[in-house]
């Protein structure tokens, strides 16, 4: 039996050795409706670590709070201010949950209308020190509720924590990384599905509407142009896979492809981008390249990480090609088709 309340400060229970089935049934209880905590709160922290799996350290398995805090505000920004979603069920006791809050207390203070006649802004959108600032709330909120919740809900043995210590991360059980790497899209799907069943629950039936697709595109960039110019500024002149000379008209930008496909990574990484002319954009998709195209972008990295830009360094913190084979590995094991080429 758990250890950990919601209120507690650390974990550092002794991880177990789990099977594959048992890192299963842990994660089946902590999304289900019989587990101890029922909020919206652990399908966006769940979400947020499926996110950030490959930003893990391979050798210690930490994942730190500031890029977890960023996707789980990142996550309730769009739900919350774009897409007007309750986030708990109205009761008699509790109009809105205390992330909510911080964000329409942050509208409030910078005039950001965040009315249901308005569509606000994405969060990608904000000024950094803005987007820095509205983290740093949402990650106080994280920490208190749903750290230390999550953790009790897996019986212990999901991650380490300490919310005092400097590391300011958790530490993921190797067994746990290991099957979140495997069955990434698979869990995705199964914490859509309970997340979904609970906005329903919490919301009208007209704002309930394609809840899915609301979900995926709480986490979606809509503008790569910062990844476009460090690119261009490395001299990507051809298309990564045709190469064909790409348009350096600022008005008809080449389209920044993920090389391994959003739809699974769900996330953005300098290392992962290249250039693609329109037609190999469209013609690859969601496919997964062909393996010549991997020892291309081995190449390519090995140069990229050196230039001395603030965004390299940072995206290229946790990159190792390995971790880049990795990530093929698991999206065909998750039923992404390989093999594309020109």
């Amino acid at each position: 039996m758990s250890v950990t309340r919601w209120d507690s400060i650390s974990n550092t229970v002794p991880f177990r050795s789990l099977s594959e089935a048992e890192v299963i049934e842990l994660i089946n209880h902590a999304l289900s409706g019989n587990a101890q905590h029922s909020t919206t709160y652990k399908y966006a922290f769940f979400k947020s670590i499926i996110d950030n799996v490959f930003n893990v350290d391979l050798d210690t398995h930490y994942l730190s709070f500031d890029n977890l805090a960023t996707r789980f505000t990142e996550i309730y920004w769009n739900l919350v201010l774009n897409y007007h979603l309750r986030q708990e069920i109205k009761t008699s006791h509790h109009e809105h949950t205390s992330v909510e809050k911080e964000l329409f207390a942050f509208c409030q203070k910078y005039n950001f209308d965040y009315s249901e006649k308005m569509t606000i802004f994405r969060f990608e959108v904000l000024r950094t020190d803005l987007q820095l600032e509205i983290v740093k709330n949402i990650k106080k909120q994280m920490l208190k509720n749903v750290v230390a919740a999550f953790c009790g809900d897996t019986d212990d043995q999901f991650y380490h924590f300490d919310k005092k210590d400097k590391s300011d991360g958790i530490f993921l059980n190797p067994d746990v990384y290991t099957a979140l790497v495997k069955y990434k899209s698979v869990f995705e799907k199964q914490n859509y599905y309970q997340w979904i069943k609970y906005l329903e629950k919490a919301n009208l039936e007209e704002d309930s509407y394609r809840l899915a697709n609301k979900l995926d595109a709480s986490t979606e960039r809509s503008n790569l142009n910062q990844y476009y110019k460090v690119l261009v500024e490395f001299n990507q002149t051809r298309c990564f896979y045709c190469g064909k000379p790409l348009h350096q008209d600022s008005d008809k930008n080449s389209p920044v492809d993920h090389f391994i496909p959003w739809s699974f990574v769900k996330d953005d990484k300098l290392w992962n981008f290249v250039l693609a002319c329109p037609h190999c954009n469209t013609s690859k998709s969601n496919k997964l390249p062909d393996q010549h195209y991997f020892e291309n972008i081995k190449e390519r990295n090995s140069k990229l990480c050196n230039m001395d830009l603030e965004i390299v360094h940072q995206d290229f913190k946790t990159y190792s090609y390995s971790r880049l084979i990795e990530m093929q590995h698991s999206a065909i094991f998750n039923g992404f088709e390989a093999g594309w080429k020109v």
